[in-house]
C-alpha cells in the first residue's frame, strides 16, 4: 500500500510539474510572441536578420561548449552518484574552461568572416553574451538534477518579462535599433546566469575546484548529450548560415519570422520534455519512464495537430496583422515548414526520456543523416525558391529524422507504435 501511495504521489507531482510548466511557457509563449512581433515591427526584415546573424554563431557555439555537461549534471544529481559539492565545483571549472576556449573560437570566426561586414560593437556584445548564457545553462542542469521545476519556471518567467522591458525601452522608446536589440540580449543572458547563481548557491558556494577524476566523467557522459544536442541544433541553424551565403540579409530576417511562429509549437513539448527529463533521471526503473513518456506523447499528438492545422490554415492573416506587409512571405515558410514541426513531437518527447536516463546516443543516430540532407537539400532549394527552398528542406528533414527516432525508440524499449502513437482512454484518466 505504501508503495501504492507513493507511485501516486509521484505521479501526481509529474502532472502538477507539467501543469505548472506548460503555464509557465504559455505565459513565456505569449510575451515572446509579443518581442518578436515588436522587433519585426521595430527594426524591419533587414535589422530582423542582423541581430538574427550576428547571434547565430555564438548560439551553435554554447551548443558545442556545453559539452553535455548540463545533462551530465542532471543526470549525476538526479542519481546522487556523487556529493552535490563536488558535482558543482566541477561544474563551475568547466564552465571556467569551456568560456574562455569559445570566446576565443568565437572572436577568430568574426575575425575572418564578420569584421569589417557587421558593426564590431553588435559582435562584441554577442561575443560576452556567451559566457553568460554558458553559465545559466550548467547551473541550470543542477536545478533540473534536483527537480526544482518551479525554480527554473520562475526564472523563465523573471526573463520573458526582463527582455519584454528591454525591447521596449532600448529598441522602442531609445530606438538603438539593431544595437538595442543586441543589448537586450545581452542583459537577458546576464540577469539569467545573476538568478541561476543565487538559486543554486543555497546547495554549494561559488568554488572552483579539480576533484579527482569527476571532471573526465563529466565528459564521459556529456560528449554524448554534446554531440547529440549540436547535430539537432545545426540542423534547426544551418539555414541561417545557409541564406548568408546564398540569399540576403533581408531574407533571414523574413525567414527568422516564420521560424519563431512555427516553432512555437515546439513549446509545449519542451515544456513537457524538461519536466520528463527531471522525472526520468530520478525514475526507480525503466518501465515507469517509458510508460510515461508514451503517454504523454499520445496525449500530446492530437493537440499538436490541431495547432499545426489552425497556424497552417491562418498563416497569411496571423503574419499581416502582426507582423506587416514586410513579412508576408514568411506565411509560406510557416506553412512548408509545419509537417516537420508536427513530427519532430515524436523526438521532442520521446528523446526527453531517453536523454533523461544517460542515452543521448539514439538522437546522433537518427539525425546525423537528416542533417547532411538538409545542406544538400538547401544548395539545391534555396538558388530556386529562397526562404521557401530552405524551408522545405528542414522540413523533410524534420520528418526523416522524427520517424527514424520513433523507429529506434520503438525498437529499444519494445513498445509498439500504436501503444506510442495512439491515445488510450485510460490516457484521460488521472
Amino acid at each position: 500500500m505504501a508503495e501504492i501511495a507513493t507511485a501516486r504521489r509521484t505521479q501526481s507531482k509529474t502532472a502538477k510539474d507539467i501543469v505548472a510548466t506548460i503555464i509557465t511557457r504559455g505565459i513565456t509563449l505569449f510575451g515572446g510572441f509579443i518581442i518578436s512581433i515588436l522587433l519585426a515591427r521595430m527594426l524591419g526584415a533587414e535589422g530582423r536578420g542582423v541581430v538574427t546573424l550576428i547571434f547565430m554563431v555564438p548560439t551553435l557555439m554554447i551548443t558545442i561548449a556545453d559539452l553535455g555537461v548540463r545533462q551530465a549534471t542532471a543526470y549525476y544529481v538526479g542519481q546522487k552518484v556523487y556529493p552535490i559539492d563536488d558535482i558543482i565545483k566541477t561544474t563551475y571549472l568547466l564552465w571556467t574552461l569551456t568560456s574562455v576556449i569559445s570566446v576565443l573560437c568565437i572572436f577568430g570566426y568574426y575575425g575572418l568572416f564578420y569584421f569589417g561586414k557587421y558593426d564590431i560593437t553588435l559582435l562584441l556584445i554577442a561575443l560576452l553574451s556567451v559566457p553568460l548564457n554558458l553559465f545559466a545553462r550548467y547551473t541550470n542542469g543542477v536545478l533540473q538534477g534536483k527537480d526544482k521545476i518551479g525554480k527554473i519556471n520562475n526564472l523563465e518567467l523573471w526573463n520573458i518579462g526582463i527582455n519584454l522591458a528591454g525591447v521596449v525601452i532600448l529598441v522602442g522608446l531609445l530606438r538603438l535599433e539593431v544595437l538595442g536589440a543586441s543589448i537586450v540580449n545581452l542583459l537577458l543572458a546576464l540577469m539569467f546566469a545573476v538568478q541561476s547563481y543565487l538559486m543554486v548557491r543555497k546547495l554549494a558556494p561559488f568554488r572552483l575546484g579539480y576533484v579527482k577524476g569527476l571532471p573526465g566523467q563529466f565528459l564521459k557522459k556529456g560528449i554524448a548529450y554534446a554531440l547529440a544536442l549540436f547535430v539537432l541544433q545545426l540542423n534547426y541553424r544551418i539555414n541561417i548560415l545557409m541564406l548568408e551565403q546564398l540569399s540576403d540579409v533581408r531574407s533571414i530576417g523574413i525567414f527568422s519570422v516564420g521560424t519563431v511562429l512555427a516553432e512555437l509549437i515546439w513549446q509545449l513539448p519542451a515544456a513537457a520534455g524538461m519536466v520528463l527529463f527531471a522525472k526520468s533521471a530520478n525514475s526507480k526503473t525503466e518501465e515507469e519512464a517509458i510508460n510515461r513518456a508514451a503517454k504523454l506523447l499520445r496525449i500530446l499528438l492530437p493537440v499538436a495537430l490541431a495547432v499545426c492545422l489552425f497556424i497552417g490554415v491562418f498563416a497569411p492573416m496571423i503574419v499581416n496583422v502582426l507582423y506587416g506587409k514586410d513579412f508576408a512571405d514568411a506565411a509560406s515558410v510557416i506553412r512548408f515548414l509545419l509537417p516537420g514541426i508536427f513530427i519532430m513531437f515524436f523526438f521532442k518527447v520521446l528523446n526527453a526520456d531517453l536523454a533523461g536516463r544517460g542515452k543521448p546516443l539514439f538522437a546522433l543516430a537518427a539525425y546525423i543523416l537528416p542533417l547532411f540532407l538538409n545542406v544538400a537539400l538547401n544548395y539545391v532549394l534555396i538558388p530556386l525558391y529562397n526562404i521557401n527552398g530552405t524551408a522545405i528542406a528542414s522540413s523533410i528533414s524534420y520528418v526523416i529524422g522524427g520517424f527514424l527516432f520513433l523507429i529506434i525508440y520503438s525498437r529499444r524499449t519494445g513498445v509498439g507504435m500504436k501503444d506510442l502513437l495512439i491515445i488510450k482512454r485510460s490516457d484521460l484518466k488521472r
